[in-house]
């Protein structure tokens, strides 16, 4: 899985800060909002695809076909869908188009019931403030969050989806988790304001995105509360003591090297799981949210939070259970 959550905090935020207009529900170039600010290109691209099917050089006509036309939403997402590296992912995308297109063709549906689960938790989530695009990442990501201007849109990439997630992902469980961050973000900039934060900021921030995932869906697998991480959703007590002792010892680390060791899929964390830091998260979220109202959470930040998350994780790392 790519290093999507690091989305850099301080950028989101700046975003975030911006006092948005009503307009910023409009679409970019390349497709329509919908009511709820879903903004969905894959029927385009699907048309596209099954028009390229015979041509000679497939990954030159897409690019012509679809990618092209594109172009600006995909500036804004931050890629450069060029034709070379559309023909290295054809094939791998080929083996999975069923499974995309299946997803794809459901994903109304599933945003629509999230946005209604989500605005009844948090009824003061500005959604227009954050329109979703629904488009083919060229597995560069699965969810990614971008900044643009007086926006700041979510990218979902359908065939990041099944990549990262496999044939059946739980959406609901996913973009409850996405829209959290983005609900936190304007609830609580000033908490995500800092070009460094320190390391229990993220801890507290993906554990508590993955909480309120949790709690928003309570049948969903821990499986996919942690991202469909197996490693994360198998590790036993004896790893779960030594990711919180060792989380508490690097807790206020403003390092690069200490936030990917915990929270990257591309860092090496032996003898760790990589991203121990979303299970560890879940878990003091877990604690300190248990007898408070979901739209507290995001509320909750600086000395006073560090102090409770120091707390949990000093009882994790004894917990003999």
């Amino acid at each position: 899985m790519p290093t999507r959550r690091s989305f850099l905090l301080a950028g989101l935020a700046t975003a975030a800060a911006l006092r948005l207009p009503a307009a910023a529900a409009r679409s970019r170039p390349g497709g329509e909002a919908t009511a709820a600010g879903c903004i969905d290109l894959m029927p385009d691209f699907w048309a596209a695809y099954a028009r390229t099917r015979a041509a000679g050089d497939r990954a030159q006509a897409l690019q012509e076909a679809f990618f092209t036309p594109h172009r600006a939403v995909y500036a804004t997402a931050g890629l450069d869908p060029r034709t070379e590296r559309i023909a290295r992912w054809l094939p791998a995308f080929d083996a999975m188009a069923a499974d995309v297109q299946r997803i794809a063709a459901g994903f109304a549906a599933v945003h629509a019931g999230h946005a209604r689960r989500f605005s009844d938790a948090f009824p003061d989530f500005q959604r227009t403030r954050a329109p979703l695009y629904l488009l083919p990442s060229l597995f560069a990501f699965d969810g990614h969050l971008e900044p643009d201007g007086d926006r700041l849109p979510l990218f979902i990439g359908a065939d990041g989806l099944v990549r990262y997630h496999g044939p059946s992902p739980d959406l609901a469980v996913f973009l409850d988790h996405e829209s959290f961050h983005l609900y936190q973000a304007q609830v609580a900039p000033e908490a995500m304001l800092d070009p460094a934060p320190p390391l229990y900021a993220t801890l507290w921030s993906e554990g508590v995105a993955s909480h309120v995932s949790e709690r928003l869906n309570p049948d969903a697998a821990l499986l996919h509360v942690l991202l469909d991480d197996a490693r994360l959703a198998a590790a036993d007590a004896a790893t779960r003591r030594g990711l919180a002792s060792a989380i508490l010892a690097v807790l206020d680390s403003t390092q690069d090297a200490d936030a990917a060791r915990f929270f990257s899929a591309g860092a090496s964390a032996e003898p760790w799981p990589a991203r121990g830091g979303y299970l560890i998260g879940l878990e003091v979220a877990r604690r300190v949210g248990q007898d408070l109202p979901l739209a507290h959470l995001p509320r909750l930040q600086g000395p006073a939070l560090r102090q409770r998350l120091a707390h949990e994780l000093r009882a994790l790392a004894t917990d003999a259970g």
